[in-house]
């Protein structure tokens, strides 16, 4: 037994290992993405000249740009990088830099595991899942911000389930002001009723935007597509799509605004239900996408309801309570608005959230269908250059266009209220948790 146990923990640990290991080296040729496309930013005309007119940042939207394409935090945070004279400098700066936040969002992580589950650590298999994690790979190769993001919900989590709610409350206002439909943690404070942990996002927020509108100015903040995107929001009554006169592709409208037939880089519900829409156009992906939002709301609430005038949980299981509601918030957060594939970079805190409780209790059909969500939206243990040569098929068009995230997105939701309906129920111990 312990020499079979060896060998899988081996194999995972060795996987992960393999897999970072590429993407480091991945990391020092591939630099750009969406944070190297919100640079420079306006406040680096003054700042650094240099920047400003630098030939490598001649291809990012923002260059020479009198605005700011995300919101405050990332500048704010990374304010200094405006003191680099290239984008290359600023990607080889921030490479070690990401790296040791990828480190220390794990360890929070683990901690939080390990408070939750009040057994022998769960180091290898939460370090297998994290680290081989494609979204979470994918945003450190392109620096993206969400790599930091990751770190603070990390430490969110491991705040609220060591009973820190106003310390947690300041990281998620400062998740928030990065890309603002965080917003709905706001409500989840709310419904929590901790009115103190609401002042303190309050608080966190006014310090957050006074200092941005010092440093750049908040109405350059708004100048640019953001109002359009957060607009796009409510459009959900119609929907249809057309071709571009002398071209090959089609084009979303109305529900499925900026859905064009060739992306290969979004990866939420609403592009998915559109993709699907476009090969069955009897599908309305506007009412689809209603249904599952109100379902996902009714759910939740009920079982908060059903919570809240109960007894007060035991403290085990209020950790749990905590640390599922926070999953569940960043889950919608994540997969059912805007977003390009790496930034479910964030989706490794409730999968990890997931995999501690079945390791724990042990429900096989549950640990199963956590097993296919997890390669549903992380199907490239193997890079994606290494399948398609294999194959002979552009393996990542295939699986965005394909729309088979989306499958994992609502199955991972499916989970995790589950999770919630059952979080009066103690996890259990069960032979299966020893395999790792």
């Amino acid at each position: 037994m312990i020499r079979g146990v060896g060998w899988v923990q081996m194999a995972l640990l060795t996987a992960a290992v393999a897999r970072s290991a590429a993407a480091v080296w991945a990391a020092v040729w591939s630099i750009r993405g969406d944070y190297y496309a919100s640079l420079p930013g306006a406040y680096v005309r003054t700042v650094n000249p240099t920047l400003w007119n630098s030939s490598d940042l001649q291809q990012a939207w923002g260059y020479q740009l009198n605005t700011y394409f995300h919101g405050p935090v990332q500048y704010l945070t990374l304010y200094p990088v405006a003191y680099f004279d290239s984008y290359a400098a600023i990607a080889q700066f921030l490479l070690p830099i990401y790296a040791m936040v990828l480190g220390a969002g794990f360890w929070l992580l683990r901690g939080a595991a390990n408070a939750l589950t009040s057994r022998r650590p769960l180091t290898v298999p939460l370090l297998a899942s994290t680290f081989l994690f494609f979204p979470l790979l994918q945003a450190f190769i392109q620096r993206e911000f969400e790599v930091i993001v990751f770190l603070a919900l990390a430490a969110s989590l491991w705040l609220l389930v060591h009973d820190r709610r106003q310390s947690a409350a300041a990281a998620l206002a400062y998740i928030t002001w990065f890309k603002y439909v965080p917003l709905l943690f706001v409500g989840y404070l709310g419904l929590r009723r901790w009115f103190k942990e609401l002042g303190v996002f309050a608080v966190v927020s006014v310090v957050i935007l006074t200092a941005a509108q010092l440093l750049f100015g908040l109405d350059l903040f708004v100048n640019n597509n953001v109002p359009g995107h957060a607009a796009q929001v409510f459009n959900l009554w119609n929907y249809g799509f057309e071709r571009r006169v002398g071209h090959e592709f089609w084009f979303g409208t109305g529900f499925c605004y900026g859905w064009i037939e060739s992306e290969t880089t979004l990866a939420n519900v609403r592009h998915a239900l559109c993709a699907l829409a476009f090969r069955a156009p009897w599908l309305p992906p506007h009412w689809i996408y209603l249904a599952i939002c109100m379902a996902i709301a009714a759910v939740y609430l009920a079982v908060h309801h059903r919570l809240e005038r109960g007894r007060p949980l035991p403290t085990d299981r209020e950790r749990w309570r905590r640390a599922i509601e926070l999953s569940i918030v960043t889950t919608v957060c994540a997969c059912f608005f805007f977003n390009h594939y790496y930034y479910l970079i964030v989706l490794i805190i409730p999968l990890n959230v997931l995999l501690a409780r079945y390791l724990t209790d042990g429900r096989r059909p549950r640990l199963a269908l956590w097993g296919i969500a997890y390669f549903l939206l992380s199907a490239f243990v193997v890079p994606t250059s290494v399948l398609s040569q294999l194959t002979g098929v552009d393996v990542w068009a295939l699986y965005i266009k394909g729309a088979f995230f989306l499958w994992g997105e609502l199955l991972l939701v499916y989970l995790l209220l589950r999770e919630y309906g059952d979080v009066t129920d103690g996890p259990r111990r069960h032979r299966v948790a020893e395999i790792f």
